[in-house]
């Protein structure tokens, strides 16, 4: 996930104490008929951020534990020694392997211009997962004032990772997404 300090170029809008959590959504089916939903806490590597003043990138790793695994993917990673079979990694396998219908992603912090609580959310679905891309470097130096700064038109743009192997975004989900850009770089 990556959230963006929409202030983040103007002088003491950082967020203190920053908070970010996950909660993934669940449906149990009985046919075509939803049951039961089911929420669970996914667990990100940093959830937490004392200053949060540009880009936040929450990560959480699929491993063999994942709440947002299949049950029989997350046995066949723990059998292969915790890493995920080689012919695994192709976009459909990795989307066959998800079990969630819907994220929920919430920021919470401090406000350092006005010391008032903020917060965030938002909710994806599984749709909004892209597989084999990264975001789009956001942060640079402004050569004037030699001062760090984020592109926030940048906020949505992703590209393919290093070594290639991502989804073909220009099938009928990039129509559902309209707002991500796909930027081609040979920089990685």
């Amino acid at each position: 996930f990556q959230v963006v300090n929409m202030l983040a170029n103007k002088q003491g809008s950082e967020m203190v104490d920053a908070i970010m959590k996950v909660i993934g959504v669940k449906h149990k089916r009985n046919g075509e008929r939803i049951t039961q939903s089911q929420y669970v806490r996914v667990n990100l590597v940093d959830f937490e951020h004392p200053f949060f003043s540009r880009v936040w990138h929450g990560v959480h790793i699929l491993d063999g534990t994942s709440p947002l695994l299949k049950e029989s993917a997350k046995k066949k990673i723990r059998e292969n020694g915790g890493s995920w079979p080689s012919e695994w990694f192709k976009p459909k396998v990795i989307h066959d392997k998800l079990d969630f219908e819907d994220l929920v992603v919430t920021v919470a912090g401090i406000s350092n211009i006005s010391a008032v609580t903020v917060h965030s959310y938002k909710r994806y679905k599984k749709g909004d997962v892209l597989i084999g891309f990264n975001f789009a470097p956001l942060v640079f130096q402004n050569k004037s004032t030699g001062m760090l700064e984020v592109d926030l038109s940048l906020a949505h743009d992703v590209r393919e990772q290093r070594g290639g192997g991502g989804e073909d975004l220009r099938q009928s989900r990039l129509q559902r997404h309209q707002s991500i850009r796909i930027k081609k770089s040979s920089v990685h």
